[in-house]
């Protein structure tokens, strides 16, 4: 579909039915779907539950069954003891439901910053590395672990519950591993990645509507200064001024009580 327009009178099922039989019998008119990452949602929420999911659409005014999945990008167990966070994604179906998601969605009482996901290059789960393989076309000559960077499966990992023994066996580094999304190695992959694509730097995704031709930095312009440590003080000192801040009557009260004087002028006969 060459327009947003022609893809819409496509989806409709008085045409979608006939096209498809004209394509033949296994094919199908589905509507594309669009990978969101929720940051730091509470992992109270439950994204297994259709209820859930039903509810955030009718809160965010999203089409019924807009966000056709959801589900953590950590598995639960590799979460931290004490975790109260965890990123989610959110599978979202139609370009404009999904650019709506975009706007932010509260999810478990939290107002939830949602960004699009990052195609992040492939790791092999046998020698970690990013080279463009999987695991079944390997052709290293051992295993490296992904949470500590030794010379053994990653089942066998005897730090695996252990965060602080981490090492990355791609960069090289301390305190975390070849998984962990934050890596150096993958950030800077996925840079690049990014940078080659023609609607990169930009938040929503781009359709004919105006308001997502808005670019990363210049929704960074629009958006308020971060407060400064004075401006979030600064009415503690205020109420305590107004507060024992001397009138000037209250002042002259005093003058006269010390110096022994009355504070009403005497008038003169």
């Amino acid at each position: 579909m060459s327009s947003i327009e022609a893809a819409r009178w496509l989806l409709k099922p008085t045409i979608a039915k006939p096209f498809a039989r004209k394509m033949g019998m296994a094919a199908q008119v589905v509507e594309r779907t669009y990978r969101l990452v929720a940051e730091r949602v509470p992992v109270t929420f439950d994204p297994r539950d259709p209820a859930v999911l039903r509810a955030v659409e009718a809160a965010h005014n999203l089409k019924p069954l807009a966000i056709s999945r959801a589900d953590w990008i950590k598995p639960p167990e590799r979460r931290f003891v004490g975790q109260q966070t965890a990123f989610l994604m959110i599978t979202v179906t139609g370009v404009e439901q999904a650019n709506i998601a975009l706007k932010g969605l509260e999810l478990a009482g939290r107002k939830i910053l949602v960004r699009r996901d990052m195609d992040e290059p492939k790791r092999c789960a046998r020698c970690q590395a990013y080279g463009g393989h999987f695991a079944r076309e390997c052709k290293a000559a051992h295993d490296v672990c992904a949470n500590c960077a030794g010379v053994h499966p990653t089942s066998q990992c005897g730090v695996a519950g252990d965060p602080q023994r981490y090492r990355c066996a791609n960069c090289d580094e301390d305190g975390h591993a070849a998984w962990d999304r934050a890596c150096p190695a993958l950030r800077k992959r996925v840079s690049a990645h990014i940078h080659r694509k023609a609607d990169s730097g930009f938040r929503f995704f781009v359709t004919n509507a105006p308001d997502t031709w808005v670019s990363d930095e210049e929704e960074l312009t629009r958006a308020p200064p971060p407060p400064t440590v004075w401006s979030q003080v600064r009415h503690h000192f205020d109420s305590v001024d107004n507060v024992h801040q001397p009138t000037q009557q209250s002042t002259l009260n005093t003058y006269y009580k010390t110096s022994g004087q009355s504070a009403t002028p005497a008038q003169h006969q």
